[in-house]
């Protein structure tokens, strides 16, 4: 399968953010709730106990990144004072170990760094990254009922991977488990003052 253009992965992301960080807040949820009894061996992934990404600790601040890594602001279209930006690096890796991604996207709410958007191209990409999860947090997932949505919950770093049932592409979230917290917050006080004015 081609890799869709810049544009269209971009989009395909930005489409994440507007309707799947609603989903996400689900996933918090579970991610507090810790995994069933006699799920896991213990086992905590790098990237929980590190409590970062590619060596950026979540909850850092934008311009503490930006001195790092070179950041490209994607597209506002948002509510004008959404807390939430997105950005992609320049210089990004497009791959995790063997698995070839189409697109890594950082997620900044109220400037500190809260999440990872990753998306994998194809089911043998995707399939390889929810093997790579269940390895790194060293149990299986919470699994949704349609059978297309997988959680896996850390102490500081959550996971989920929603994958799209024809084309297998993948789409996962890394996020802090606290900013998430955060999140929820703002996007519920956001739905409920726009409910107000239907």
């Amino acid at each position: 399968m081609p890799l869709p253009n810049a544009r269209k992965s971009r989009a395909w992301i930005l489409s994440l953010s507007a309707s799947g960080i609603f989903f996400f807040a689900g996933a918090a949820d579970l991610a507090r709730a810790g995994a069933p009894e006699g799920v896991g061996d213990g086992h905590r992934s790098s990237m929980d106990k590190g409590n970062s990404f590619r060596g950026v600790r979540f909850g850092s601040s934008l311009e503490e990144i930006k001195k790092s890594w070179e950041l490209e602001a994607l597209p506002d279209d948002a509510a004008p004072g959404d807390p939430l930006k997105l950005f992609i690096r320049n210089d990004e890796v497009k791959s995790l170990g063997t698995i070839a991604l189409q697109e890594v996207v950082y997620y900044f709410f109220e400037g500190k760094f809260y999440a990872v958007g990753i998306c994998t191209p194809d089911s043998r990409q995707t399939g390889t990254l929810r093997q790579a999860l269940e390895i790194a947090y060293g149990r299986s997932p919470h699994v949704s009922p349609a059978g297309d949505s997988f959680v896996w919950e850390g102490e500081n770093v959550s996971a989920q991977l929603n994958v799209a049932p024809g084309t297998g592409e993948g789409r996962a979230l890394l996020f802090n488990n606290d900013l998430q917290s955060a999140y929820e917050k703002f996007f519920l006080q956001a739905a409920g003052s726009a409910a107000a004015e239907l």
